[in-house]
């Protein structure tokens, strides 16, 4: 309730339409306003060093691709860092049954490969100190990666297009196939099964046709 309460009194709106949800890991209670926010409340600390980090990271990226990545605002409140995210709409890929996500695979995977190819070439200097080494460089499965795709992407759901990507909370520097397998343990459970595949076959084209 005070999560709620703080939220309809920080948008000025007592009758605003509200959803909750309690993020992966338990680590965030995240409200939803008016399908236009999304704030998220850390429950395990104040969560500032997360959110200093997180918008970092999305601050220096988000020129380097042309999928949308959520502007943040860090709110200082009851001694925690809040953070409130523009909210994309759409439906996340657990929200599409698996027949007819599979059916547009192909599309989706190009998107997902895409957004990897431009994500994990970029090397911002203002985040240089957030690499495990200053001097590594971006490789092939190798780089800026949002190391959590599985469900963070939103759909157009009448074109299968992605909106943007969202929740980049664990982003790294490094190597992407830790990320990967588990994105891919997430699609086989739910049916969507070969996805991963695709999005491999599609992002080595991209690194080998366009970069070497």
């Amino acid at each position: 309730r005070p999560y709620v309460k703080f939220v309809r009194g920080y948008i000025g709106s007592p009758d605003a339409k509200i959803t909750t949800c309690v993020g992966g890991g338990c680590k965030n209670f995240i409200v939803l306003v008016n399908s236009q926010y999304a704030f998220k409340f850390p429950l395990n600390d104040d969560g500032t060093e997360r959110a200093l980090r997180e918008l970092r990271i999305t601050t220096a990226l988000r020129k380097y691709t042309k999928f949308k990545i959520p502007e943040m605002e860090i709110i200082k409140w009851n001694n925690m860092a809040v953070r409130r995210y523009e909210f994309f709409p759409g439906v996340v890929l657990g929200e599409i049954p698996p027949r007819i996500a599979m059916a547009n695979r192909h599309h989706i995977a190009a998107q997902i490969a895409q957004f990897m190819y431009e994500i994990g070439r970029a090397d911002p200097t203002e985040i240089r100190d957030l690499k495990p080494k200053k001097t590594a460089k971006p490789d092939f499965l190798y780089g800026w990666f949002h190391n959590d795709i599985g469900q963070n992407f939103i759909l157009n759901p009448d074109t299968f297009d992605i909106v943007g990507f969202i929740d980049w909370e664990t982003a790294i520097f490094g190597s992407f196939k830790t990320g990967l397998y588990i994105a891919d343990h997430h699609w086989d459970k739910y049916g969507y099964r070969g996805l991963t595949v695709d999005v491999m076959d599609a992002y080595a084209k991209l690194y080998f046709n366009t970069d070497k």
